[in-house]
């Protein structure tokens, strides 16, 4: 038996969304229809977990022992007993929390100093049209709920068209094309989120208006995580730096905010050292299948318990969860009561 059993048992019934996805209402908040979401075959390190579950709107999450004990009220003993379990058997995910093998964060590379500098130029250009312009960047930004002192504090700016330099001038190598002509930087139209160090602009990542990919990041840029706030123990970890941008605005003065630019980006070294430091850990990963795939699997392997799966209660991430009314603030202390 596994979880979606139980459930049934209970008399909660879910609806299939994928293969190994179910959703319905949550039975410990009552509240939505497809908030609470069930992986009844969830598999850890090869081996049958019993499923996994949690609600997009209470934050409850486990597995199928976690659920015994909350639904029913009973022991941990008790609850191995009822799954036919060994009391000392644990999970493989609990066994090797915080060790995934062969994994180790690697340094993060800076870019020469003339590449910062091109970079700058191009980022206070952008940033000085955004702020002085209607474009179509800034209607985007605050749509998203970003204020005016939050765009100009992060330095984001708008890059009307396609701009192209050679790649010497950025201090970077050579680079031909399949019919033997150089390759030019490419810097696309859009929206311009840089990355910021100290004073220096160490990334570039452009947010296009339309095309494919939507996001192009500047070659040569460096590729550590952007973080913002406060780092006082505890981190919020989202896929997007505008939506970490969003968040610091809301409360920058209670968490530190780790932009990961992607569902699977890894930390390197320093962003590392700060994840281990840190009490607790907000992981609000979209909240899709790929958000909750890397949450219960690369973030509990590594930095085990301090971890909880908090993904948005509206909408699959913090910008969407704002235009619904959600209040950003509240939901973060949310996260973080009961840790200290």
């Amino acid at each position: 038996m596994n979880l979606l059993d139980f459930l049934k048992h209970d008399g909660i019934f879910l609806t299939r969304q994928t293969a190994n996805e179910y959703a319905g209402p949550c039975p410990f908040c009552n509240t939505g229809k497809d908030r609470f979401r069930v992986w009844p075959h969830h598999i850890v390190r090869g081996e049958a977990s019993g499923g996994r579950y949690w609600c997009r709107q209470c934050g409850k999450n486990g597995d199928l022992i976690q659920y015994l004990r909350d639904r029913r009220g009973v022991s941990f003993k008790e609850a191995c007993e009822t799954i036919g379990r060994a009391v000392d058997q644990r999970p493989a995910r609990r066994r090797r929390e915080g060790r995934l093998t062969g994994w180790k964060p690697t340094e993060a590379i800076t870019p020469p100093e003339v590449w910062k500098a091109q970079a700058g130029a191009v980022q206070k250009e952008a940033a000085e049209r955004l702020l002085t312009q209607e474009t179509p960047g800034r209607a985007f930004l605050r749509n998203r709920g970003l204020t005016d002192e939050t765009i100009e504090a992060a330095g984001l700016g708008w890059n009307p068209i396609d701009v192209y330099f050679d790649r010497q001038t950025w201090g970077l190598a050579h680079e031909t094309k399949p019919d033997g002509k150089l390759k030019r930087l490419w810097i696309p139209a859009g929206l311009v989120i840089p990355t910021i160090d100290g004073k220096a602009i160490i990334r570039l990542r452009i947010r296009r208006p339309h095309g494919d990919p939507r996001y192009i990041i500047v070659p040569g840029s460096s590729t550590t995580p952007m973080f913002v706030g406060k780092d006082n123990g505890a981190a919020v970890v989202i896929e997007s730096e505008l939506d970490a941008l969003l968040l610091c605005q809301e409360a920058g003065d209670i968490t530190l905010m780790i932009a990961l630019g992607s569902v699977a980006k890894r930390p390197d070294q320093g962003i590392h050292t700060r994840l281990k430091r840190a009490k607790i850990i907000l992981n609000a990963l979209d909240a899709d299948q790929a958000g909750a795939k890397e949450a219960w699997g690369f973030w509990i392997a590594v930095y085990g318990r301090k971890v909880k799966r908090w993904p948005v209660p509206s909408g699959k991430d913090p910008g969407e969860a704002y235009q619904a009314g959600i209040d950003l603030r509240e939901w973060i202390k949310a996260g973080l009561e009961n840790t200290a």
